[in-house]
């Protein structure tokens, strides 16, 4: 809390702590004015000597390369000193390693020179990292990949000089080499811990492993051995990487990058950049069994599930048709008999709120409330500009005026036992555009705020506003992201990337971070469980994964939904559900099948 205060003081504004670094722990800020984020990483004023301090730190700054997280600033508070850093909102190599995530060679030779190449720069300035491994490796989300680069540039050399004395040596075991033992750091001894991360990428484990003492004398000792299963070029670089002797090694990182751009160059020639650089075994793939399901009278997409005492209240429309079916809560009993609304025009989307929820039509607004029925609340409106607060007391829809600014417009709802639905005037937020900004969705994060969502070329904003009207500048995320799905944890989504069908991102916009993992299908609907979340392909293909990117659960063959929707507890409205509803249309009208998760992943807990 007193770094939060101290920083709050200073020109950036902390949006919330994002990891604890070995030299202290590190937060996510945005500038008060230009709105950019950055990495405010927190030194504790008794553990660097000023003058070394001081002395790295002029080297420091003077480290400018694209793969390089480069320090902008130093700002002191009462607790320490505090770097401005470059943000790297893609987490570290280490939580990419850990998923089951497949990188592709091209990948693998990518984030590998990247990591060549800032090395090189800071080599050329007498500056040696001492500590290159994963967890100081960031990504950086570009369009369909990452880009690598290398933090605490500096910081880890001076850690090793103030600490030696006591500790012997600093560093991670698993990544030094021999002379790192015997407190030496010369250039090579990164290059030694760049091939350890490349013969982890390529293999998936490090050459040694064990305790720290273990790991020492294996460094020490032991010759790695580089599996045959590694194709030849890339054997011969880790060989000569992983040399005990330093003459035998590579002796400066342009050089090992050469001979890395050489295997770069037979992979494209032979058109093998694509390959997987290292298989992963996932859990086997389970083929689904029949599911139970029921029909309704009506070729209807299910909408929403609106949990009632005894049972769901099932919304269903086709077209500007929409029905109301009371479903009960034991087994498969059949729904009971519907009411059909007819509305002014096609219904898009239903929002569920706790006292019912919003039908959006193609140009109207729709409050379905268990209390005062159906009834139309706003007109114009843009179907994907519209968003509901989790507590259902106001909402907000965005409209775009012209080619330089959009609308956004936020109103109070309020029930009334006797009067009905009372609207609040509208509070008016105008948000500046660019030509070619393309209005994504409106989200409600939280009871206070709303973001609108924008697509700017292959970048997507966020527009922070909130329920009083006021607009608080907007975050930029570096790929193109759609279909944002709300899960229980705070401020995070689920997301699907344009032009990247097999990956999907999970989305934290407090603080602002952006995971992304690769699977082998393509979802279309993504959905939070009690385990984990859910992702369902369009051809009824179903992967479980947790939030590291680990599969849990594959299952194949099931129905191909038009559409699905959970079915919340009335009781713990925010427990993660473990039951479905997928409708599919037939000729007769729509098949509904409820799916309990617990089915198709007997083996899982829920």
């Amino acid at each position: 809390m007193a770094l939060t205060r101290q920083i709050r003081r200073s020109q950036y504004y902390p949006l919330g702590l994002v990891g604890h670094g070995q030299f202290g722990r590190v937060y996510c800020a945005i500038h008060r004015k230009t709105g950019e984020l950055v990495a405010i990483k927190d030194l504790h004023k008794d553990r660097f000597p000023t003058h070394k301090f001081l002395r790295e730190l002029r080297f420091l700054i003077s480290l400018e390369h694209p793969s390089i997280v480069t320090c902008h600033a130093l700002e002191h508070s009462t607790s320490g000193r505090q770097l401005v850093l470059d943000y790297c909102e893609g987490g570290t190599l280490r939580s990419l390693l850990e998923s089951d995530t497949v990188l592709t060679v091209e990948e693998v030779l990518g984030f590998t020179l990247d990591i060549l190449a800032a090395l090189d720069c800071a080599h050329r300035q007498g500056i040696v990292h001492c500590d290159i491994k994963p967890e100081n490796i960031l990504m950086e989300l570009v369009p369909g990949g990452w880009v690598a680069r290398v933090s605490d540039l500096g910081i880890a050399r001076l850690s090793q000089e103030a600490t030696q004395a006591d500790m012997g040596h600093t560093g991670s075991p698993a990544y030094m080499a021999p002379e790192r033992f015997y407190n030496q750091h010369p250039p090579a001894a990164d290059l030694y811990a760049v091939g350890i991360i490349l013969y982890e990428l390529l293999l998936g484990q490090r050459p040694f492993s064990g305790t720290p003492l273990e790991l020492m004398v294996a460094h020490l000792n032991r010759s790695p051995v580089v599996p045959t299963q590694v194709a030849e070029p890339f054997r011969q670089v880790l060989r000569k990487a992983l040399q005990k002797l330093l003459p035998k090694r590579y002796l400066s990182a342009q050089a090992m990058r050469a001979d890395l751009t050489a295997v770069y160059q037979t992979y494209q020639a032979q058109g093998w950049l694509s390959q997987p650089a290292c298989a992963k075994h996932p859990p086997e793939l389970d083929l689904a069994k029949n599911l139970p399901s029921v029909v309704l009278p009506h070729p209807a997409a299910v909408m929403g599930s609106v949990p009632l005492p005894h049972g769901h209240l099932l919304v269903t429309c086709s077209q500007q048709m929409v029905w109301f079916y009371h479903w009960p809560e034991a087994g498969m009993t059949a729904p009971q008999a519907s009411q059909g609304f007819t509305l002014p025009a096609p219904v898009q989307r239903f929002l569920p709120t706790p006292q019912g929820g919003l039908l959006v039509t193609t140009e109207s607004l729709h409050l379905l409330s268990m209390t005062h029925g159906l009834g139309c609340i706003a007109q114009g409106i843009c179907p994907d500009g519209v968003a509901v607060a989790p507590h259902g007391r106001w909402f907000v829809t965005a409209t775009q005026r012209n080619s330089d600014s959009f609308d956004v417009v936020v109103r109070q709802l309020t029930l009334l036992p006797e009067q009905g639905v009372k609207i609040s005037p509208p509070l008016t937020v105008a948000v500046a555009a660019e030509a070619g900004d393309r209005l994504v969705t409106l989200l409600a994060p939280d009871h206070r705020h709303g973001a609108l969502v924008v697509r700017r070329g292959s970048r997507t904003l966020f527009h922070g506003i909130t329920r009083r009207g006021s607009y608080l500048g907007a975050v930029t995320a570096s790929v193109p992201i759609y279909n944002l799905v709300p899960t229980r944890t705070p401020y995070r989504y689920l997301a699907l990337e344009e032009n990247c069908p097999d990956a999907v991102l999970i989305v934290d916009l407090k603080p602002f971070r952006m995971l992304r993992y690769r699977v082998d299908i393509a979802p279309h609907w993504l959905f939070e469980t009690a385990v984990g979340y859910g992702l369902l392909s369009q051809e009824g293909e179903f992967w479980l994964i947790n939030e590291e990117g680990r599969i849990i659960n594959r299952t194949a063959g099931l129905p191909r939904p038009q559409a699905m929707v959970p079915r919340c507890s009335l009781h713990s409205p925010e427990s993660a559900p473990t039951q479905y509803l997928w409708s599919v249309g037939t000729e007769a009208g729509s098949r509904i099948y409820p799916v309990d998760l617990a089915d198709l992943a007997p083996d899982i807990l829920f």
